[in-house]
């Protein structure tokens, strides 16, 4: 699929991409919880920990309902800069396009546990495979085109469907005859555990719970492309939400009743896959597991690409990114963007710090988009007569407050129980948000540099026009650039070489003259083999005398569009005759290109 495609196939690329998130938190979450279980009265860690993920979720689910009715054709970072700042609005932008990273890290993760899990590789590879990996997705973004949805979605589809078989055999078997756990409380590849010195276990395993809610303000934004809101409705999503808390929910009772061992980085549901369906059956949700991580980590991606378009549209970006044969920018950015989250899976121990640092930032999101949600309120309340207005900015801002309160104590918990990992949140997101701020502080620069103060400065017309055209042979790129500069009527007309190799400039003087041209030929003098400095230094004697003329330099350039061995013999970069020519004051380069398919016609 090319970048370029219809709004309708981007809307199933934003719909499979919220299937795949659904499908990341009911992997990830009960590996979180279950991580963060360690000790007795773990049950009701597990339950309370559910609890708080449950309130949570429902209050951010909410807060961008309202959004969805106040705000609907507004994003987040939009809503930001305008009703609190636009260096904000750029962290707020660099939130979700880090959390968009984090989540290719995730997948991928998930996908090579499963894979080195079913080979019986060596643990210690898992950083270096999942690095390769996360580069290798990147290819497609890099080249320009993605899969289409349709191929994501029928990716994901066996490991959803090995995911229920594996719920409903465990369920079946509790009911029946019960679980019988000896054996597998240490199933899955063993780590050492990151709890130690946590005063409050309930608190990690609530972080752990709330990746659904944090998730959410991934889902609720369309993407680049579809002709509609930017904002989808909190109740379009229950389709997909409510499963996957029900799902959720039996995984970790399973999780509870077969006692599995919270030192292990391997889903739970693979674990219990060979516990209750046997080792083939493990091996087959472990390949159904590799494809579906695979295909989020291909959608991350291509909500990547989408979300740098939609960022350059709203200026928080260069806007020449927002046009989609904009492809050079766009990889270089892409291509960094794998760097970093290869760096990062390399480096992160588990999938819970991954998975901390991916609610952390979004949560900072989310509070700064109530906190704009709020100071919109309490300016429609200062403007507007209007009652309904009035009364509704006055809801919004008792939510905005109320929500954004709720998650800011979740990222104080966070401080408190996992300090290592809101710090390495903290400077994950703000990495981006430095260079982001830097360029579009840079541009600013620049624009306030160009604009104009004075209306009637440079409006005055120059005195003469000198026109050169910079010939090497009379062929027909020469010719034609000799007939372009006549047509433009310029006060003086010149042919200009430089008398590098004598024979050649003798043999073009005499093809000049045979042919009539009705152009003055200027050969100059090459001192100590100089190229580029005797022309140069001619253009500069043109306006020596006049300041007010101009000079047009008019270079042949041989072009093609056919078959890549013509294109690789006649593309080459600026001469850097040209590239100095640009920096002299009252100088126009004027590059005439011809078309080698021409003379292949005639």
């Amino acid at each position: 699929m090319n970048v370029a495609s219809a709004p309708s196939e981007f809307r199933r690329l934003r719909i499979v991409t919220t299937i795949g998130l659904a499908f990341l938190a009911l992997i990830q979450t009960p590996l979180s919880i279950t991580r963060a279980g360690l000790g007795a009265t773990m049950s009701e860690r597990y339950w309370g920990a559910l609890a708080i993920g449950l309130v949570v979720l429902i209050g951010i689910g909410a807060g961008y309902h309202l959004l969805t009715k106040v705000v609907q054709r507004t994003a987040d970072h939009q809503l930001v800069a305008r009703y609190v700042s636009d260096n904000l609005s750029v962290v707020a932008a660099a939130a979700k396009l880090v959390g968009y990273v984090l989540v290719v890290v995730l997948a991928v993760g998930f996908a090579v546990t499963s894979f080195v899990h079913l080979l019986n590789l060596e643990t210690a590879s898992v950083p270096v495979i999942q690095s390769i990996v996360i580069l290798v997705l990147a290819v497609p973004s890099f080249a320009g085109w993605q899969p289409r949805s349709r191929t994501l979605f029928f990716a994901m589809v066996p490991a959803a469907l090995a995911i229920v078989a594996v719920l409903v055999a465990g369920l079946f078997l509790e009911l029946v005859d019960g679980i019988d756990s000896a054996g597998h409380a240490a199933g899955g590849i063993a780590v050492t555990s990151t709890n130690a010195g946590v005063s409050w276990p309930l608190g990690e395993a609530a972080l752990g719970a709330c990746l659904p809610a944090a998730l959410i303000g991934l889902m609720t934004e369309r993407s680049f492309g579809e002709a509609t809101t930017r904002r989808i409705e909190v109740r379009a999503l229950l389709k997909v939400l409510i499963p996957t808390l029900l799902l959720i929910t039996a995984t970790i009772y399973l999780v509870q009743i077969a006692t599995l061992s919270p030192t292990t980085r391997l889903s739970p549901i693979l674990v219990m896959a060979e516990m209750f369906l046997g080792g083939v059956a493990a091996a087959v949700a472990g390949i159904a597991f590799c494809a579906g991580g695979l295909a989020i980590g291909l959608a991350a991606y291509s909500q990547v690409n989408l979300l740098l378009r939609s960022l350059a549209t709203d200026g928080i970006l260069p806007r020449q990114m927002a046009a989609a044969d904009a492809r050079a920018p766009r990889r270089f950015v892409v291509s960094i963007i794998a760097v970093l989250c290869a760096g990062a899976a390399y480096f992160a121990e588990t999938s819970l710090g991954v998975s901390t640092s991916l609610v952390l930032i979004l949560f900072a999101c989310f509070v700064m988009t109530m906190a704009a949600l709020v100071a919109r309120g309490r300016k429609v309340r200062r403007d507007s007569t209007v009652l309904a207005e009035r009364n509704g900015a006055k809801a919004s801002i008792r939510w905005g407050l109320l929500l954004g309160v709720m998650a800011l104590v979740i990222i104080l918990i966070s401080a408190v129980v996992q300090p290592g990992h809101t710090l390495i949140a903290v400077l994950v997101l703000a990495v981006p948000s430095v260079v982001l701020l830097a360029q579009r502080r840079g541009r600013g620069k620049i624009g306030k540099t160009l604009a104009a103060s004075d209306l009637t400065e440079g409006r005055t017309l120059p005195t003469r026009v000198h026109a050169i055209v910079l010939v090497e042979r009379l062929d027909r790129p020469t010719l034609q650039a000799i007939t372009y500069a006549r047509a433009t009527r310029p006060s003086t007309l010149t042919g200009l070489v430089v008398d590098v190799d004598p024979a050649t400039t003798e043999a073009l003087s005499r093809d000049w003259t045979e042919a009539e041209m009705p152009v003055e030929l200027r050969i100059l003098g090459t001192p100590r083999g100089a190229a580029r400095r005797p022309v140069i230094e001619h253009v500069r004697s043109l306006r020596a005398g006049s300041p007010r003329d101009i000079v047009i330099i008019y270079a042949p350039r041989v072009v093609s569009s056919s078959a890549a061995w013509q294109r690789f013999f006649v593309r080459h970069s600026t001469p850097a005759l040209l590239s100095e020519l640009k920096l002299e004051p009252g100088v126009i380069v004027a590059e005439v290109p011809y078309q080698l398919e021409d003379v292949e016609e005639q």
